[in-house]
């Protein structure tokens, strides 16, 4: 594999391979607790030791800052209704990864729409089933660097590699990992 090609951890790759997220600005999780209209039920957990992590709908973990943005991790309908709710602020970038599938999506939302979409998934015959809508954004034409995972679920990892796009690099999310999270329950 190439030096610069950024490589995913086991504990990256057990956070990203099965989960659904927001991407966001940083910001007090307070404000985003109050925003969401949600309960902060902990806050003394790492990221990669917070059993709230895949528990089910209606919580929703938040990471510390990373280089100015934060992950807010939980199940995927929280997620959707969550993304709407907070891209009426701020853009957002709303993420799907399920390698047992496998599948990937994201999107980019403005004023509480996706302005643009895609999605992956293996087909039929063994080939990826690409499904976009809404202009592409000016990253994807630069020709984005994904992760390795050592597997061959390199293409899923897109999201990640939006991060990297954004200044949040493999080596902040592994910081991040170790790094205080926020437990938030939403009615």
């Amino acid at each position: 594999m190439s030096e610069d090609v950024p490589v995913l951890s086991e504990p990256l790759f057990d956070v990203f391979a099965s989960g659904s997220w927001i991407f966001l600005p940083a910001g007090p999780a307070r404000a985003v607790a109050t925003e969401l209209e949600a309960e902060i039920l902990d806050e003394q957990f790492s990221w990669c030791e917070n059993p709230h992590l895949g528990e089910g709908s209606g919580l929703l973990v938040l990471t510390s800052a990373m280089n100015g943005w934060m992950l807010l991790n939980g199940a995927s309908e929280t997620v959707g209704w969550a993304a709407g709710l907070l891209s009426e602020q701020r853009d957002v970038y709303r993420a799907t990864i399920d390698v047992r599938l496998p599948a990937m999506s994201w999107s980019f939302l403005e004023r509480g729409a996706a302005t643009r979409s895609v999605s992956v998934e293996l087909g039929d015959d063994g080939d990826l089933v690409t499904r976009t809508s809404g202009h592409p954004l000016p990253f994807e034409a630069d020709g984005v660097h994904l992760p390795g995972t050592g597997t061959a679920y390199d293409a899923f990892f897109y999201p990640v590699a939006i991060l990297g796009e954004h200044g949040v690099t493999v080596s902040d999310l592994e910081f991040a990992l170790d790094r205080p999270s926020v437990t938030l329950r939403v009615a």
